[in-house]
């Protein structure tokens, strides 16, 4: 496939995306609610696609542990994502979410000893004051405080996966995405007396937008664009899920977008998008 349709595939599953913060926000299904139908959806989706190339009956011991690992570390990301988002509003906990690029930055400095210059630093320190100037106060007692602060941990969970699925590498990709699933599910199940099914009919409806349409279809969509795509394209395209978010709480939510919070969200989104564009060209400097 051309570049230019693999830019609209990523495009259009970025913006399908952006969808997840509004309709977690509006339907009345708790974040146990939202995990344990979105994970399941998935998970069907996946299994006869697994079961029919059969990797799955080799896997080593090793091979099954780190499946674990990832699924229950994005099983976590997923359910501080969705509480985030229930605590504070649809776009801040967006915001938060996407601090991830910086702090998957701090992750490969700690574990994979990658360097990071002064001007990383600065730019992450940024990134992080973004998230600050858009919290009401500086206390845990505030809801989209306590919101924030549970979305910086969801990201720094979900910056950790990139990590995790490069020491899977031997590990097919549809494997690693049906054992990422389906470990996820495992970790809402224990949960399940907290899930709350008196839903009404546009709950429902909702939910299943979440597991066909912003789980099954963007999953797809993304894979296939940010795999064949050159990374960089892929992150900018990424850069998308804020503003798409941003927009869509706005016309469907009716968040305000008071200045504060449009100059936190700028504020976030230039230091990430700079922070990927200056990597980009040292590598193809060091190179």
């Amino acid at each position: 496939m051309d570049r230019s349709r693999l830019i609209i595939l990523g495009v259009i599953a970025v913006l399908t995306m952006s969808a997840v913060p509004v309709l977690v926000k509006s339907t009345d299904a708790n974040a146990v609610t939202i995990g344990i139908v979105r994970l399941g959806i998935a998970v069907l989706a996946f299994v006869p696609l697994v079961l029919i190339r059969g990797e799955v009956f080799r896997f080593t011991r090793r091979q099954w542990l780190q499946l674990t690992i990832i699924g229950c570390t994005f099983g976590l990301h997923w359910l501080t994502y969705f509480l985030s988002i229930k605590l504070a509003t649809a776009a801040i906990a967006t915001l938060t979410v996407l601090t991830y690029s910086v702090q998957y930055l701090i992750l490969a400095y700690v574990f994979n000893r990658e360097s990071v210059s002064p001007v990383e630093w600065l730019a992450i320190a940024i990134c992080f004051s973004g998230c600050i100037l858009v919290s009401p106060e500086l206390s845990f007692q505030n809801q989209v405080t306590l919101g924030i602060a549970v979305g910086l941990f969801s990201a720094l969970l979900y910056a950790a996966m990139p990590l995790l699925h490069q020491r899977a590498e031997g590990i097919g990709t549809l494997e690693r995405t049906f054992g990422q699933f389906f470990f996820a599910l495992i970790i809402f199940l224990p949960l399940l007396g907290r899930a709350n099914w008196d839903l009404q009919p546009t709950d429902i409806q909702q939910l299943l937008a979440l597991g066909l349409l912003c789980t099954v279809l963007s999953h797809g969509l993304w894979v296939k664009s940010s795999t064949e795509l050159p990374a960089i394209y892929s992150s900018m395209i990424y850069f998308l899920y804020l503003p798409g978010a941003v927009v869509g709480s706005a016309v469907f939510l009716d968040e305000e977008l008071t200045p504060r919070k449009l100059l936190g969200c700028a504020i976030v989104l230039g230091a990430s998008a700079a922070l990927s564009l200056y990597r980009y060209r040292r590598s193809r400097t060091a190179s």
